[in-house]
């Protein structure tokens, strides 16, 4: 199905009046701490964080600072947050806007439409967005700051992630200004240690008391004695918003004395009574317009009109703005308003208490005049925030596939259902089954289980129309999950029903049954059928612009290839799904990241170490996390045998092992079986065969365990751990009657990438049984598939028998060999004379901090911040989002590069080098 993009653009498209800075009032206070502030960055401050609750003056002191930063000759940007700036989509597009004011040079051509390029999954945006942003405010040539208020809102951690990640690899050109609430989960402490950051608290912010007398009698001229003053101060302790409410409620009090002795300090009594105060003498029109617009987030007067039944809205808000009753302008044309949080909750309340019956047709009215001004993703949240949840559903079903197959938007969607009735899929199914997806491809495999079948049942009560469409959707999401579970013979045989059956379905549709077909078979061994269903899926993909789908069917197809031992056609593959990927969405999505990390095991067959290193670097989440088993294996694999290259045998045995753990909790046994296999051949090369022996007698790998019923892919795991046992124990005979039925087998399969492996294990048997000539031919046909596909790690890792007998096929010269195994084999022979593997960076004594930090990647600097407040692996896995193995994964590298075996260690070293 033909996705309908401009209807995508107008759901997420940039808010000006969310860049331009609030106008702040001609009757403030002049403080110092203005320009005291805005001084911190003039001379070397990189970070300002404002954190206090609402009322003490964070965005008015933001605004000021921005006002003296500017005529200091920095240049300035603005954003100001609200709860939707929870989604990574909008957020980034409306903070590229906001930094595309600092530059002649365009951050974002077209801000509309790069939003729809920076559609994300739950994983989205980071890295190429950071690299990307902080490259172009690098080469601005003067200083620059970036203002954010109100960040408080955010608790998604991708977007915590995203500004970290900006924050901390932008130079020092560029300034960050961030207003909250609460404490941002913003990882800042070594910027804190190279003192780059400035922090104001309540304490800063509050009034002093020269400052609450000049705001009380010269800006308000109450004309309070110096007593008065002291006393509201005292009450207040210089809450600038108490002591605005209070001057607020002082006009026309005939007894000021009594009303402040009366007068309470906490910040409900504050608002409770001050509001009522100052509410109550509001004429009726203004207090229903006050309460009934309280429950929009921002308003314009065609909104309030609209909500209200209405025509006089702009005056109103003139009229309000006028008399600083805690409405806020939001851009310079004072078009767009927001109240402040302190009376907008005050309001709320009022509202929801006395006006119960009033607040849903609000709702309904904003829902409304939303969708008219295609505001859908703004619809949605007022629907399901004043309880519409029929309107709510109806909202997200419109836009639940377009959501899910154009940006991979996971995260929203479960944020959103889960805010609907539990009985919701009774009301819209069609959610139901989206939501499934989502709960897919977070690894929610149980509870997806759970909910189709839910469904299924569900549809048989249903009129046969709507029980069939359905069904439908449920038997498609049901291959999905069999084949992400590890289930393909059942997922092979549901998406063959399935295709039987909607072999004119929605491209979307098809293309996910046949990736799903092609993905399944890579267990089945059916490469044909797999191959072919790739190639359809791709077809599709490019007929409909399905990029990130099509994405999805490149990193099958290239698995396949692989499989085929055509290693360069594979790499094709991967590099037109990142390019497809990378069209419309960040390369840190769900399909960025599978054809990445395949890439990376591209790269290291064809013995680009430095290569295959650099795309895996900061994967490992999404390789522990995400990952299915073949491409969760092959990332394991590749990421161990870096670390055995270039460190030692036990890091790249920790990597295993995090691996199996995963696996294990996740409930994957074949992953845990071919990582098992791993072991045990990771030992057996390094000469520790009773090591070996162990992991596999407790993997259950032994001759008792061939039993046809495990299934194919077991199967084959289970003979090739065995021969290599085998042959480890000076049984090569043994070891050639389980490996000869395979080769006939695997020819015919086509499977020539595991034949290499097979090929390779009877030569070493072959040899040890003094078989020099059918050793030499099992090489050769080995060395054949290699040369063609452009294999070369599988023989440089292998043990020294292969080496020297690699060797000897040199020596048999052109006579004997193809140019093209030629050429192939004096690569070899001059690769096997050094090693080509890079050197891992560790850190030695009396390294500069500074180039230690460099070396640091944003999560081991947060396991530095984390273990040395002494939290453990699951509270930092529980903070940071991510698995307890790939806490420990991160502990690990931070470990490597201190120098270092344990946390004691990396902590005292960290404190020598003023890390922490």
């Amino acid at each position: 199905m033909a996705v309908n993009q401009s209807q995508s653009l107008r759901e997420t498209r940039v808010l000006r009046s969310k860049l331009i800075k609030p106008q702040v009032s001609g009757k403030l206070v002049a403080r110092e701490l203005f320009s005291t502030f805005a001084d911190e960055f003039v001379n070397g401050k990189k970070v300002g964080l404002v954190v206090a609750p609402a009322g003490y003056g964070k965005s008015t002191l933001l605004a000021e600072s921005f006002d003296v930063l500017t005529d200091r000759e920095v240049c300035c940007a603005w954003m100001s947050l609200d709860s939707e700036d929870n989604n990574p989509r909008r957020f980034t597009s409306h903070l590229l806007a906001a930094l595309d004011g600092l530059s002649v040079e365009d951050f974002l051509v077209d801000a509309e439409v790069d939003d729809q390029s920076l559609g994300v999954d739950s994983k989205g945006l980071i890295e190429h967005f950071v690299s990307d942003t902080a490259t172009k405010l690098d080469a601005l040539a003067f200083q620059h700051a970036l203002f954010i208020d109100d960040y408080h809102v955010i608790s998604n951690p991708d977007i915590h992630i995203l500004l970290e990640r900006l924050v901390l690899y932008s130079s020092d050109k560029t300034m960050f200004i961030i207003a909250s609430r609460v404490q941002p989960d913003l990882a800042f402490k070594t910027l804190r240690v190279r003192e780059k950051v400035c922090e104001l608290t309540t304490r800063e912010l509050a009034f002093g008391i020269a400052e609450s007398e000049q705001f009380l009698n010269e800006a308000k001229q109450l004309g309070l004695d110096s007593k008065l003053v002291q006393a509201l101060d005292r009450r207040t302790e210089g809450w600038v918003a108490g002591l605005q409410l209070a001057s607020l409620a002082l006009v026309g009090q005939s007894d000021s004395e009594n009303f402040i002795r009366e007068f309470s300090g906490t910040d409900r009594d504050v608002t409770d009574y001050l509001g009522e105060v100052v509410l109550q003498q509001q004429s009726e029109h203004i207090r229903r317009f006050l309460l009934s617009t309280s429950l929009l987030e921002r308003m314009n007067a065609d909104l309030a009109n609209a909500v209200l039944g209405i025509g006089s809205a702009q005056a109103i808000l003139e009229q309000i703005d006028a008399q600083n009753l805690f409405v806020i302008p939001l851009d310079r044309n004072r078009e767009w308003y927001r109240y402040h949080h302190l009376f907008k909750e005050f309001l709320t309340v009022q509202m929801t208490r006395n006006n119960p019956n009033d607040v849903e047709e609000v709702y309904q009215r904003a829902v409304t005049w939303c969708m008219e001004q295609h505001h859908q993703r703004e619809a949605i949240s007022y629907a399901l925030r004043g309880g519409l949840f029929d309107r709510a559903a109806q909202l997200i079903a419109d836009i639940a596939k377009s959501l899910l197959q154009v940006s991979g938007e996971h995260w929203t969607m479960l944020q959103w259902v889960r805010q609907l009735p539990q009985d919701y899929p009774s009301i819209q199914p069609d959610i139901a089954v989206a939501y499934s997806w989502s709960l897919i491809f977070t690894r929610q495999y149980s509870e997806a289980r759970d909910l189709l079948e839910m469904l299924a049942d569900f549809s048989v009560q249903q009129d046969p129309e709507t029980g069939a469409q359905l069904r439908y959707g449920i038997k498609l999401n049901e291959c999905v999950l069999e084949g992400a579970c590890d289930n393909s013979e059942r997922g092979s045989e549901l998406v063959k029903e399935w295709l039987q059956e909607n072999s004119d379905a929605e491209a979307g549709d098809l293309m996910t049954a046949y990736v799903m077909q092609s993905y399944s078979s890579l267990a089945t061994f059916e490469l044909d059928t797999g191959i072919a269903a790739a190639e359809n899926a791709i077809k599709i993909g490019q007929e409909n612009s399905l990029d990130y789908f099509h994405a999805w069917g490149r990193a099958c197809a290239g698995m396949l290839n692989m499989q085929r031992a055509d290693l360069r056609r594979a790499v094709e593959h991967y590099k037109k799904g990142l390019e497809r990927n990378n069209r419309n969405t960040s390369a840190y999505s769900y399909m960025g990241s599978l054809n990445t990390v395949l890439l990376a095991e591209a790269c290291y067959e064809q013995n680009d170490l430095t290569q295959a290193e650099t795309l895996l670097q900061d994967r490992f989440e999404y390789i522990d996390n995400e990952s299915v088993v073949e491409v969760a294996y092959a990332s394991y694999r590749v990421l161990a045998r870096l670390q055995i290259l270039q460190a030692d045998l036990d890091a790249g045995l920790n990597v295993i092992r995090l691996g199996k753990e995963s696996a294990s909790e996740t409930g994957l046994p074949r992953l845990v079986a071919l990582l098992c296999a791993l072991e045990v051949h990771s030992l057996i090369q390094a000469g520790k065969s009773e090591e070996a022996q162990a992991v596999a007698h407790d993997s259950g790998f032994d001759e008792s365990s061939l039993k046809p019923d495990i299934g194919p892919a077991f199967h084959e795991i289970h003979e090739l751990v065995i021969a290599e046992l085998l042959l480890d124990q000076g049984q090569p005979e043994r070891a050639l009657q389980v490996l000869d039925p395979n080769v006939a087998r695997l020819e015919g399969e086509g499977r020539l990438r595991r034949l290499m492996e097979v090929m390779l294990l009877r030569c070493c048997a072959q040899q040890r049984l003094q078989q020099r000539d059918e050793a030499l031919a099992s090489l050769g046909r080995a060395v054949e598939i290699g040369a063609q596909g452009g294999f070369y790690r599988v023989f440089l890792d292998a043990n020294s028998d292969i080496h020297q007998l690699l060797k000897t096929l040199v020596k048999m010269g052109a006579g004997e060999l193809t140019a093209n195994v030629l050429e192939f084999l004096e690569k070899l022979d001059a690769s096997l004379q050094y090693s080509e593997a890079s050197q891992r960076r560790v850190v030695v004594p009396g390294e500069a901090a500074g180039v230690v930090f460099e070396t640091l990647t944003k999560r081991e600097r947060q396991m530095l911040d984390t273990i040395s407040g002494g939290e453990t692996n699951k509270e930092i896995a529980d903070a940071l989002f991510i698995s307890e193995q790939t806490v420990k994964w991160h502990l690990h590298q931070l470990y490597q590069k201190l120098g270092v075996k344990n946390r004691t260690s990396a902590i005292a070293r960290a404190r020598h080098l003023k890390l922490i």
